[in-house]
């Protein structure tokens, strides 16, 4: 009975509070999920609507070309270039940034002491946060003058600024994944190795990492 007057009692409570947050609430975050889904039908639609006029324009068989100059008094809208460039300059990034991010990451996470991961961690998160635009800056203003100066025969529109600095760009996010892949290798296989008599450097090599990538 005491525990029906108590419940009795809370209920009467609650219906007296004011629920305005509760109603008005649950309106925000749907207005909030509408706005997302809103903008993502506005993006398809551009998308679409901006390509039907394209090639209502311009035939199919000329964005296959090898040819691109969309400002010329003949404009050519191949697009075979700007793939070409794209998947040069993206394995340029990946030249520079896998080797440079696993090192890091076997050094954080197998070799460096405490104190060392807390300075080098956050200069690796810093390094995350810089905006695009400023490695765009910065691969404009000294490495592609750099570049020129060391290759002369290298133009001022080349892949291999770009590929450099954007492997500079993800080498965070490189050694950020292979670390927790390393730390996510079961202690007992490290200590495992090191018992038959493999060294740091050995167990790194020949069991820590073949198992992260498994």
């Amino acid at each position: 009975m005491e525990n029906n007057n108590v419940r009795e009692i809370i209920q009467k409570n609650i219906r007296k509070k004011n629920h305005f947050s509760d109603k008005i609430m649950p309106k925000i975050f749907l207005f909030m999920a509408l706005i997302s889904v809103v903008t993502t039908f506005g993006i398809v639609y551009t998308l679409i609507f901006d390509s039907i006029k394209f090639f209502s324009q311009v035939p199919i068989s000329e964005v296959f070309s090898t040819k691109l100059s969309p400002l010329s008094k003949n404009p050519s809208f191949g697009f075979l270039p700007l793939l070409n460039g794209t998947l040069l300059t993206t394995i340029i990034a990946m030249l520079v940034a896998v080797p440079i991010g696993m090192a890091a990451a076997i050094y954080l996470s197998q070799f460096a002491s405490e104190q060392i991961r807390k300075i080098l961690k956050p200069v690796l998160e810093v390094l995350a946060g810089i905006p695009t635009i400023v490695y765009g800056f910065f691969a404009y203003s000294f490495v592609t003058p750099l570049l020129m100066k060391l290759i002369p025969s290298l133009g001022a529109k080349n892949v291999l600024s770009p590929g450099i600095v954007m492997g500079i760009m993800i080498i965070p996010m490189v050694a950020s994944l292979s670390e927790d892949a390393m730390n996510a290798v079961p202690e007992i296989m490290k200590e495992g190795a090191m018992e038959l008599g493999s060294t740091k450097l050995e167990t790194t090599t020949k069991v820590i990492i073949p198992a992260s990538i498994s």
